[in-house]
């Protein structure tokens, strides 16, 4: 059983304990395949990972870079057939044998496509991530005039008593696990840019068939702030070396999704043939065009069963 891990990193300083970090705490390191994406500086350097088997390394100077989906989508390209896809940011850490965590909470998710997916607990750096830190449920608070869901994490209730994953609304662009064939089904859309990835993920692999879940065990964290490192959209900035700013390539993107999410283009880096974006509502308890949300997508109820795919 083999795992491709991707990783999208933008002048991260934290890509190469992120690396290691995975590595040392792997109960079997040997089955894990690495593309990174990595987006740097002159002055940047990785050479601890240089030598590591099993990895590939995709040079990319910062001013060419094209924002996270665009590089995810590089990520995606390295994909060699492995048996299972496993994405997550340059900023994570790891618990003991967190391979054989993940690959037990998918094959224990009910479902023939399960997808594992959630906003992680919260690790700072140089500071050791909390082992008791409690797995988080995605919540909607509102929907935006672009359509975007605001989402938020909170606490599984009950996550102690159960031993299965739990039915999941959205997806984390941060950490998703699933069966390889998922990246030939749900590819990313490199126009996107950052603002509209998790929500038209969501969409698109629900559409694919693709039921979408929340582990109950804490395996992984993830840094938030990233106030120790540059940002795709500090360096973008308009009169930069860049061929495109940041807000032009935000724009786009946001007309991306907002088309996806409304008008439902079926075909290649759109929705699915499986579902309608409209059993996606019905499922998630939103509305993209009334732009409502449900209590129970509020409060992070479990969702009802996904309806059958077609």
């Amino acid at each position: 059983m083999t795992i491709f891990v991707s990783i999208a990193s933008y002048r991260d300083s934290e890509l190469v304990p992120t690396v290691l970090d995975m590595l040392a705490k792997a109960r079997r390191p040997e089955r894990l395949r690495i593309g990174v994406c990595w987006q740097h500086g002159d002055d940047e350097d990785i050479s601890p990972l240089r030598d590591l088997p099993r990895i590939d390394v995709l040079d990319v100077n910062w001013r060419d870079a094209q924002g996270t989906c665009w590089a995810r989508a590089e990520c995606m390209k390295m994909y060699d057939g492995e048996d299972h896809f496993l994405q997550f940011d340059s900023h994570h850490r790891f618990a003991p044998a967190w391979d054989d965590q993940i690959v037990h909470q998918l094959r224990s998710a009910p479902a023939a496509k399960p997808v594992l997916s959630a906003y992680l607990p919260v690790y700072e750096i140089d500071e050791a991530p909390d082992v008791n830190a409690e797995p988080l449920v995605l919540t909607a608070l509102d929907i935006g005039d672009d359509t975007i869901p605001r989402v938020c994490p909170m606490p599984i209730p009950g996550w102690r008593d159960r031993d299965r994953p739990v039915r999941a609304r959205f997806v984390s662009g941060h950490f998703l696990f699933a069966a390889g064939t998922f990246v030939t089904e749900v590819p990313y859309d490199p126009e996107l840019y950052f603002h509209g990835e998790e929500i038209t993920l969501s969409v698109r692999a629900f559409t694919w068939g693709w039921d979408l879940f929340h582990p109950v065990r804490t395996f992984m964290w993830h840094n938030y702030g990233g106030f120790y490192r540059r940002k795709h959209w500090d360096d973008h900035q308009p009169g930069a070396e860049v061929f495109k700013s940041w807000g032009a390539r935000d724009k786009l993107s946001r007309m991306t999704a907002r088309n996806l999410l409304l008008r439902n283009p079926v075909g290649p880096l759109r929705c699915g043939t499986a579902r309608t974006v409209a059993d996606y509502e019905a499922y998630a308890g939103i509305s993209f065009r009334d732009r409502t949300v449900s209590d129970e997508a509020r409060l992070g109820t479990e969702p009802a069963r996904s309806p059958v795919p077609a």
